[in-house]
């Protein structure tokens, strides 16, 4: 009989990396006698569509973060008035993203890879742990920026004006390379028919959704070149933020050096009447308050002299928190600079503006805190600085809401600037020719609408080129950036093409990709019904699943044998000595084979193997 100890001992299995490294990374099965080609189970099958799931929550979050970069900086001053704690909120937040992305994509090629192969999904339970944990964050996180930062799901939903036909783009192409492993399984899956078929169905609506949802798109920057507006105007954001601290002079004297319309900022008025430039309710964030008044740290601006606020450092903090990452690239002198910057007035603003070429301004107007001594009369006190500073009156955007019947009286000139929170029926009263309005508060009608009556739209806050395009498409005449170095540098809209241009390249794309599918379709059905008869058959997906009790066929033999049959008429056993005499031994065939028991029990003819045949059946199973 066949000695299948020494059957085994002469079995060399290959290594397998690739087929090791996918099962072992995917369900931490590196060792081959824990693969399996089984089907999966219904609560394999479940954690896949929770992984597909989660990923796709991942892929929208890492699109949301990318569009909310135009406003990081007040996520993570958001984050400061919530935490009391100054960091990097956004780009932490950004870097667990990618890597969730990351993460959760390569759990899906892998289950894909799985498919292709046959082998069974089994997911490492560190994985499932880890996936529904990172379900459940995006869902509260969900939940806790639509509470408490729900204008940026409106720039989400803006965003796609500008960028739905390149995710369009994208869309067809991702589907049209997923359609190869997909028609493969199709194709060998062992499911029913109707399953089956409801599987190409859904996928098939997919594709046909993806083709055709260029019909919605609302994509202001396909328009002729001959009806391209003006480029809109930029208004500084705080002076030049990522290039020196905030509402400093010398942030606005960095910003002026680009080609900008005029300033804008914010205003508070000081215990002793005197308007000063103060973004925060506090000095807490931008200046040295605590060492200089460690007791009053807390305190609001307002209720510090104007000769206090410039005992105070406002500039060294921008070295040491970095908000933008631009603090190491300073040279020794622009650092020290910016160590010697002070909380600047409104009057040095106005300095500023008539210094460089008449630059209009803008500001918010903030109400002093109860018991301020100029609580009720701040907006007579900030105007007559104004035109003590001597800048021209049209030069200002008066924005403020108080006592506007008063300031149209006494300073007639101002350019009154309205904000959405005013009735429409107000407009005309108060003479308003500017609407000052963050993205989220107007649509693209809203804009043309104020255009009809000449009231001109101003956009905060816009940091991005894309944005800055969008709006450059639909027509507004200014835009409020902190990021003014950026947006000098855009000399058209980006992603602005003619409408029969677009028609091209979607029609274009969409037959070149449906053309792909079904030539992908066709030849994986050719493939899995003919694969015998291409010049290099198709090994099997999976080589442990072979059995020796598989039918093979040889070239000199039409006839199948399994590899058992094979090796019990092999003479893989050396035969035993004979005793001396045995005349029964001496008329064996001298091929060294004979007659063995077959597996049922009876006797097969004497059948010689040659050693090529041997080596065939050991690679099989190999």
């Amino acid at each position: 009989m066949v000695s299948h100890v020494r059957l085994e001992n002469q079995q060399n299995y290959r290594q397998q990396v690739c087929l090791s490294c996918m099962t072992g990374l995917y369900g931490c099965r590196w060792k081959r006698y824990r693969r399996s080609t089984e089907p999966t189970t219904v609560i394999e099958k479940t954690f896949l569509l929770i992984t597909i799931l989660a990923f796709a929550f991942m892929a929208m979050w890492l699109y949301y973060w990318i569009i909310a970069e135009n406003s990081a900086d007040d996520f993570n001053w958001f984050m400061w008035t919530t935490t009391n704690s100054w960091f990097h909120w956004f780009t932490l937040v950004f870097t667990l993203t990618i890597i969730a992305f990351i993460y959760t994509t390569f759990l899906v090629l892998l289950a894909i890879a799985h498919c292709i192969t046959g082998q069974q999904l089994h997911l490492y339970i560190v994985h499932k742990v880890t996936i529904i944990i990172l379900l459940c964050a995006c869902i509260a996180f969900c939940i806790t920026l639509t509470e408490l930062w729900p204008e940026e799901w409106d720039l989400l939903f803006i965003s796609l004006q500008v960028t739905a036909p390149i995710l369009q783009i994208m869309g067809v192409v991702i589907l049209t390379f997923l359609t190869w492993p997909l028609a493969g399984i199709w194709w060998k899956s062992t499911s029913s028919t109707a399953f089956r078929w409801v599987t190409f169905i859904a996928y098939s609506c997919l594709l046909l959704f993806v083709y055709l949802c260029p019909l919605a798109f609302l994509t202001p920057c396909m328009l002729g070149h001959n009806s391209l507006p003006k480029r809109p105007l930029i208004m500084t954001h705080k002076g030049a933020p990522m290039l020196a601290p905030e509402n400093t002079e010398l942030s606005f004297q960095k910003a002026a050096s680009y080609n900008i319309y005029g300033f804008e900022s914010d205003v508070r008025i000081s215990l002793d009447g005197i308007p000063f430039l103060m973004h925060d309710s506090t000095l807490e964030r931008t200046t040295n308050v605590h060492k200089v008044f460690p007791n009053r740290t807390k305190h609001s601006a307002e209720f510090f002299t104007f000769e206090e606020l410039q005992q105070l450092d406002a500039g060294s903090w921008f070295l040491q928190k970095n908000p933008f990452y631009t603090a190491k690239r300073m040279s020794k002198a622009e650092k020290q600079q910016i160590k010697n910057q002070t909380i600047p007035s409104l009057t040095k603003l106005m300095q500023v503006a008539k210094h460089y070429n008449n630059k209009s301004v803008i500001f918010d107007l903030f109400m002093p805190p109860s018991g301020h001594p100029y609580r009720g009369n701040f907006t007579e006190q900030t105007v007559s600085f104004i035109k003590a500073s001597g800048i021209q009156e049209h030069q200002i955007w008066w924005l403020s809401d108080f006592k506007r019947d008063w300031v149209l009286k006494n300073a007639p000139d101002f350019e009154q600037t309205a904000t959405t929170s005013m009735a429409p029926k107000d407009f005309k009263r108060f003479q308003i020719v500017h609407m000052n309005a963050e993205y989220s508060q107007v649509t693209d009608q809203d804009i043309q609408d104020f255009k009809k009556i000449n009231i001109s739209t101003n956009i905060y806050t816009v940091n991005k080129p894309w944005l800055y395009s969008l709006y450059w498409c639909i027509g507004v005449k200014s835009v409020t950036s902190g990021a003014c170095q950026v947006l000098q540098s855009v000399e058209a809209p980006i992603w602005h093409t003619t409408p029969q241009i677009w028609r091209i390249i979607w029609i274009l794309e969409d037959c070149v990709s449906l053309i792909c599918v079904v030539l992908i379709f066709v030849f994986q059905r050719y493939r899995e019904t003919h694969s015998q008869r291409y010049r290099f058959p198709r090994r099997p997906s999976n080589p442990e699943a072979i059995s020796l009790h598989t039918n093979r066929t040889f070239p000199h033999n039409h006839g199948k044998k399994s590899d058992r049959e094979l090796l019990y008429r092999s003479n893989e056993d050396t035969p035993m000595p004979a005793p001396a005499g045995d005349a029964s031994i001496n008329h064996r065939p001298h091929n060294g084979y004979e007659d063995i028991p077959s597996p049922d029990g009876t006797s097969s003819p004497t059948d010689s193997l040659p050693d090529p045949q041997h080596e065939e059946i050991r690679m099989t199973l190999e």
